[in-house]
């Protein structure tokens, strides 16, 4: 399974399970993480708590994936597939937590964007560098400068890579703790939220929801862009380059 999902009586956990790919996202685990979410969302539980496995979040949409499709129908797929995965996230009835173990870039670090909440290891690092690939990142895009505001269009335009004490400077992560006091601190925002009326919370997360038009024109965007030849080469020479 490239995408774990269990409840511990508590919180649902999903937690992205490509260690030997920093949990890129291909369309099955994008497929795996739509499902996840739906189950979590039917559960029991107080809060969903996404996470990776290993030393990544998630490095983002798998580029060996996205650089293997050949045609308009491969991509819209892939695409198709990735877009209900957001939809699903950005629909649950539960606050989701983002409990970031290591790097989150590219689609990795836009799910942050998506969470209600986002727990980091200090050593965590951030990029949004779909630039450099030809391509877009979709909810950075869609509803990052709402967000963030212009502290987002630094990321989008340069493709750096932040620090964690960054990424809570300009409000895209909320609590920065060492590695070893991660679950701690995830357990003191669980308690916080148990401490509320539920019926509250999932009134509260109805209003806060996302609209989802912008980032489904996006993503189509994006579908379009990755069949580019400008985006071919650049994905192949990543490729090449990290294989060497």
């Amino acid at each position: 399974m490239k995408v774990i999902y269990k409840n511990d009586g508590i919180n649902s956990w999903i937690i992205l399970n490509r260690e030997d790919k920093l949990n890129a996202l291909d369309m099955e685990s994008w497929a795996e993480l739509r499902d996840s979410l739906r189950k979590a969302d039917e559960d029991s539980s107080i809060a969903i708590v996404i996470t990776g496995k290993g030393r990544a979040f998630s490095a983002g949409d798998d580029i060996y994936a996205m650089e293997g499709l050949s045609s308009a129908d491969e991509a819209e797929k892939f695409f198709n597939t990735l877009y209900s995965a957001v939809e699903a996230l950005i629909e649950v009835k539960k606050p989701v937590i983002a409990l970031v173990n290591g790097l989150a870039y590219g689609g990795g670090c836009e799910i942050l964007l998506l969470s209600d909440i986002v727990v980091s290891s200090e050593d965590a690092v951030f990029s949004i560098s779909e630039g450099k690939l030809g391509l877009i990142p979709p909810m950075a895009c869609a509803i990052g400068y709402k967000a963030l505001g212009r502290k987002i269009t630094r990321l989008l335009f340069t493709a750096e890579a932040i620090n964690a004490m960054e990424a809570k400077e300009i409000g895209l992560v909320d609590y920065v703790v060492p590695k070893e006091k991660l679950m701690e601190q995830l357990n003191a925002v669980i308690k916080m939220i148990s401490q509320l009326d539920q019926d509250a919370v999932r009134s509260m997360k109805s209003w806060t929801r996302l609209d989802l038009k912008m980032i489904e024109k996006a993503v189509k965007e994006l579908s379009i862009l990755c069949l580019t030849s400008s985006a071919k080469d650049r994905m192949s020479d990543f490729i090449y380059k990290h294989a060497s």
